[in-house]
């Protein structure tokens, strides 16, 4: 029980703090002032699914599954359109394995199977063609960086396994 209360107290806290308008935001730590970005990241938190309340999953939804991040190999950790966005950017551009795998995931608890599915398979068919590599170009799908990382081969396992078998 007293987890359980804990655990309340801490989501309350992240909603309150970490969302305006319905969406995610990055604070800068110590001073807590909001850093204006066009970052990913932020939304790594729709990993909460069912918890997250219901105009928050619904405002992230809807980015999540428009072109703000999306490309056809998937979701960018900066959005394509974002003065920051580098092809090479390491985490301002590339498509990396860990946000996919958060991402497919969160969309599954929230509901949205299909989106899902097409996260995965995205995913695999980027992979098949480029190898298993720490990360990869938004707009080619090539591999970038160390070309036989453990983690994509992983994910590419978990992914195929629970959404396109």
């Amino acid at each position: 029980m007293i987890w359980n209360q804990k655990a309340s107290h801490m989501t309350d806290i992240l909603f309150r703090h970490m969302f305006q308008n319905g969406l995610p935001i990055a604070r800068k730590s110590g001073t807590q002032e909001i850093i204006e970005n066009d970052s990913l990241l932020p939304y790594l938190c729709i990993v909460l699914g069912d918890r997250l309340p219901d105009t928050i999953r619904t405002s992230m939804l809807t980015v999540l599954s428009g072109d703000r991040f999306r490309t056809v190999h998937g979701f960018a950790t900066e959005s394509p359109h974002s003065p920051f966005y580098r092809d090479d950017g390491y985490w301002r551009g590339p498509i990396w394995t860990p946000s996919t795998m958060l991402l497919a995931d969160g969309l599954y608890q929230c509901h949205q199977e299909t989106l899902a599915r097409k996260i995965a398979s995205q995913f695999a068919s980027m992979v098949q063609k480029s190898g298993f590599a720490e990360n990869f170009d938004t707009r080619t799908g090539m591999g970038l960086r160390d070309r036989a990382y453990t983690w994509t081969s992983s994910v590419f396992l978990i992914l195929t396994h629970t959404f396109l078998t």
